[in-house]
């Protein structure tokens, strides 16, 4: 049994189809039916129940879930350890985050990134003010908002891609049905929400302001942990941030967009400097596919694969 199979099988059970999965690994749909072929296989048990084009998690691929959950889980606190011993012969990787869900996002990439160099050091670090930490030397590039920093001369934004709210339950909810929902289809449901202190929550605020709505929540939490218990025994549904929600692996969890503008727009922040450091041009292209595996597509490609070019600077 593949770590590779494994992952395969994560992102299947999220999506419960096959185009849609193979899309988000970037490899082709044979071939993911293949490796899950080999996967059943070798644990001896069918994984998904397949019923003409639709697919459901069986028994077994139930109990595999919940297992992976567990082995992934410990992993990424074994890379965590990892980076902990901070092997002085790697250049370290220095980024700065806004709070909240880009931070989120970040320190999850950079968990990817540990797992493709072994054990080379990095630091992620919170911020609403970037460019403080850009200025003061402590990080090398770093993701905000595009209406949050005042850019000089000395850096340059690229644009990442634009967050939109989406609407998330479990997936037998009336409403997923839907493709697309207004504020008005959710303004009466049960729902879990962030605390009003939370960056999610207050960009939720805005977004709704102007049109006279604001949600209650019957249950405030930080944890998604518990929000995602909340989704799963059907006692309500959540407003969320898209790249939050495509941070959450949950078969029976599913996400509709709501039909508003975008909230935000994400963009790398970067000095103009004559070189990137290195541990810089290692981490952008594996941040592109990252985003990929999301869901997320970049606005500007292009210039991250080119920032990661040795001949290249800004």
């Amino acid at each position: 049994m593949e770590l590779r199979q494994l992952e395969y099988f994560m992102v299947l059970s999220e999506e419960l189809h096959f185009t849609r999965a193979a899309q988000r690994l970037h490899i082709s749909q044979p071939t993911l039916s293949q490796q899950i072929k080999v996967l059943e296989q070798t644990v001896g048990a069918l994984l998904f129940n397949r019923i003409g084009k639709k697919i459901t998690l069986s028994k077994a691929g139930e109990i595999l879930y919940d297992q992976c959950q567990h082995i992934f889980s410990t992993l990424e606190q074994t890379k965590i350890q990892l980076q902990a011993l901070d092997d002085v012969d790697h250049e370290q990787l220095r980024i700065g985050a806004y709070p909240g869900a880009i931070y989120d996002l970040i320190s999850l990439s950079v968990l990817h990134y540990i797992e493709q160099f072994s054990i080379a050091p990095a630091k992620v670090l919170a911020n609403e003010h970037v460019t403080t930490l850009l200025e003061q030397d402590e990080v090398d590039i770093a993701f905000s908002y595009h209406e949050n920093n005042r850019i000089n001369g000395s850096y340059v934004e690229i644009p990442l891609y634009d967050e939109h709210f989406v609407f998330v339950a479990h997936r037998s909810h009336p409403l997923i049905q839907k493709d697309v929902l207004s504020w008005q289809d959710i303004f009466d449901e049960p729902l879990t929400l962030f605390p009003e202190t939370h960056t999610s929550r207050m960009l939720l605020k805005q977004a709704t302001a102007d049109k006279g709505i604001e949600f209650k929540a019957i249950l405030e939490t930080e944890n998604t942990h518990a929000m995602l218990h909340f989704l799963e025994q059907r006692l309500g549904s959540s407003i969320m941030l898209r790249s939050l929600y495509s941070q959450l692996r949950n078969p029976y969890i599913e996400a509709r967009a709501i039909d508003t503008e975008a909230v935000k727009e994400v963009v790398l922040i970067v000095p103009k400097k004559e070189k990137l450091p290195y541990a810089v041009k290692e981490y952008l292209p594996m941040f592109e596919r990252f985003l990929g595996t999301k869901g997320i597509e970049a606005k500007d490609r292009m210039s991250l694969l080119l920032l990661s070019n040795d001949s290249f600077s800004l």
